[in-house]
């Protein structure tokens, strides 16, 4: 399905109901939003795992402009302001009230945007394997560790001069790297893939706050929040070090955030340690 938001087309998909019948009783159940990573993918990796929430969630996806099934739109929107203002027009076009919106990794980086801009439309917010600011160092130091240094080299090289080739190297040498365990079967849709739009993220030369990944940093904004947020890491993630969610839970306010750190994990808990992060969403949810 397609909606405008902000003048493009965005495409979505909604799994299960709003309105459940439980014992002869409508009963409104919350809506979930799941913003996936990227940039440049779609939402199809993200359905193997959270479409379980249907059966106490709305579960809503959708693509990102400039990703996956959407529209494009003109290159100057595809910045971290215009995705973060993306996902609070979508929930008024469709007239979601209150959601709950989870972001993984490029998701997360989006999420926080809405949240930093749009303090008051979320009811809460789950952040999972993201980052509030670029700190390569941190991501290059998690490399060595689990790679050596001959990988560490290939990410530094990445992030000094990304390019269509350097990603393809980085995605042979470092991607392996991004979970403990590799029992992940749910699909990818690589033919929906627009580098395009991910080389243009990690570009240089970008204005300061222009949200481009070198640039953007939303550490005080994480200040207006003004919903429970849940954030979830790996100790083991390359992607977005598990010292990026401490940031994150240190510029939230205190009675609002609950964080959940996990060992022998990498970017994203729900591949590394599924159940556990099933049982802690649910509860965040029901809470």
């Amino acid at each position: 399905m397609r909606i405008a938001v902000n003048g493009v087309s965005i495409f979505f998909e909604v799994i299960g109901e709003k309105l459940a019948l439980r014992d002869g009783v409508l009963v409104e159940k919350p809506t979930l939003l799941v913003l996936h990573g990227g940039p440049g993918f779609d939402h199809s990796g993200m359905r193997g795992y959270f479409d379980r929430f249907a059966d106490v969630a709305q579960v809503v996806y959708l693509d990102h402009r400039a990703n996956g099934r959407s529209d494009h739109g003109p290159r100057q929107g595809w910045n971290l302001d215009q995705w973060g203002d993306d996902v609070a027009a979508f929930c008024e076009a469709l007239e979601i009230t209150d959601p709950v919106v989870l972001g993984h990794s490029f998701g997360g980086f989006v999420a926080q945007s809405y949240l930093v801009r749009h303090p008051q439309h979320p009811a809460k917010v789950i952040l999972s394997s993201t980052s509030p600011t670029c700190r390569f160092d941190r991501s290059i130091a998690v490399y060595e560790r689990l790679g050596g240094a001959a990988v560490a080299e290939v990410a530094a090289r990445t992030f000094a001069e990304p390019s269509l080739e350097s990603f393809l190297e980085f995605s042979m040498t470092c991607t392996p790297l991004y979970h403990r365990h590799r029992e992940v079967s749910w699909p990818i849709r690589p033919d929906l893939m627009t580098l395009e739009v991910l080389i243009d993220f990690w570009r240089d030369g970008a204005a300061e706050g222009a949200g481009s990944l070198k640039t953007f940093d939303l550490r005080a904004g994480l200040l207006r929040a003004r919903c429970p947020v849940l954030v979830l890491g790996g100790e083991d993630d390359p992607a977005c070090p598990i010292e990026d969610q401490e940031d994150i839970v240190a510029f939230l306010p205190p009675g609002l955030v609950r964080f959940e750190r996990f060992a022998d994990c990498g970017h994203g808990t729900y591949h590394d340690a599924p159940d556990e992060t099933e049982a802690i969403i649910r509860d965040f949810l029901s809470s």
